[in-house]
């Protein structure tokens, strides 16, 4: 997420290195992560879901 900043990433993209190819373990790091960093988990700022996609990281 970090090399491409304002871009989406598809999860499987992401998940390609991970146990899980279905990407659902990308799911629930990034929901870890939004617990650590965001000041609202339920409306991110920084790491965004684009649907039908996978996430942005949108950095200030």
């Amino acid at each position: 997420l970090s090399r491409s900043p304002h871009e989406p990433v598809d999860r499987l993209e992401l998940a390609r290195d991970t146990v899980d190819p279905s990407g659902r373990a990308v799911d629930v790091q990034v929901t870890r992560l939004r617990r650590k960093i965001e000041d609202d988990p339920k409306a991110p700022r920084y790491l965004q879901t684009v649907r039908g996609v996978g996430y942005r990281l949108v950095p200030d």
